[in-house]
């Protein structure tokens, strides 16, 4: 009878064969295989290469690419990454030598590069040219912190540094400020902070005026995740007299060393006050502050 049959082939779109299946599919396989194949063939040629020409291609890299990605391509490029004439070569290419200058007295390359590369004063605005912008638990004793431009009345320039312009005055009560250095932040790692303890270096510099006395102190904490003191350093109350060096800057310093595994931030605080009462910023004056972390 017209229009009976099987419903279930009604209208039913036949299947397209494997041959007629769209080109774009196969292309992009063909694509793909030739793709792996160029790779394959360039990773080819680069394990026959010598090793001091291979050092050069790898020295070429991204250094977090070679620790990231390049150690994990074959046993013999993981040796290369992890040894030190690879890093050595880095270092010699980007200028980056012991001080001093002893190449061969270095012994972790690798170490010495990445620390290099990040060394930089931690100290957010060290001479006031921000005003107080970086620094905290900021103690305003008498008139307070002022910023002012050197030399200042009855003082000196600050010869030590030519792009230093400014400095931290303080008043006739103790004035105090702080900075929190979170040492992973800036980017080294739980490891090397805790295996390889790199020095930890803190300056400052102070000076009083040629007609008035004053005082001066410096603290730094080395503080564990939970703020933990771990070491410390105190310069105690530094009294600077009247007249002392002609109003001159001094330089206080000191590094940490094996101070032991668990470090993760850095307290300095450092504070003056003048010695006669005056009303007024006849206290010491600090500026170009820093902390270091050294190769």
């Amino acid at each position: 009878m017209d229009g009976d049959g099987d419903p279930e082939n009604v209208g039913q779109p036949e299947e397209a064969s494997p041959e007629e299946q769209p080109e774009e599919v196969s292309a992009e396989e063909e694509r793909l295989e030739d793709q792996e194949e160029e790779e394959e063939a360039a990773a080819a040629y680069l394990d026959e290469l010598p090793e001091p020409l291979l050092l050069r291609v790898l020295a070429a890299l991204p250094a977090a690419e070679l620790v990231q990605a390049c150690r994990l391509v074959c046993l013999r490029w993981k040796e290369l990454v992890d040894g030190a004439p690879l890093w050595l070569l880095k270092c010699q290419q980007e200028g980056l030598v012991p001080e001093g200058g002893a190449e061969e007295e270095c012994d972790h390359w690798q170490r010495f590069y990445f620390l290099s590369k990040r060394r930089r004063n931690l100290l957010r605005n060290p001479c006031g040219e921000e005003d107080l912008e970086g620094w905290c638990d900021v103690e305003h004793g008498g008139d307070g912190w002022r910023v002012e431009e050197l030399p200042g009345d009855s003082g000196v320039e600050f010869t030590h540094d030519e792009s230093v312009k400014k400095y931290f005055a303080s008043s006739f009560e103790w004035c105090r400020k702080a900075q929190i250095i979170d040492l992973q932040a800036e980017g080294y790692w739980e490891e090397l902070l805790d295996t390889t303890q790199p020095a930890i270096v803190v300056k400052d510099w102070y000076s009083g005026r040629s007609d008035a006395g004053c005082l001066y102190e410096l603290t730094v904490k080395l503080l564990s995740e939970h703020e933990d003191v771990l070491a410390e350093f105190s310069s105690g109350q530094v009294a600077v007299p009247q007249d002392s060096d002609g109003g001159g800057w001094m330089e206080i310093s000191h590094t940490f060393t094996d101070y032991g595994p668990g470090v993760r931030f850095v307290r300095f605080e450092h504070g003056g006050q003048d010695s006669v009462y005056w009303k007024g910023w006849f206290g010491a004056r600090v500026t170009n502050s820093s902390v270091w972390v050294e190769p």
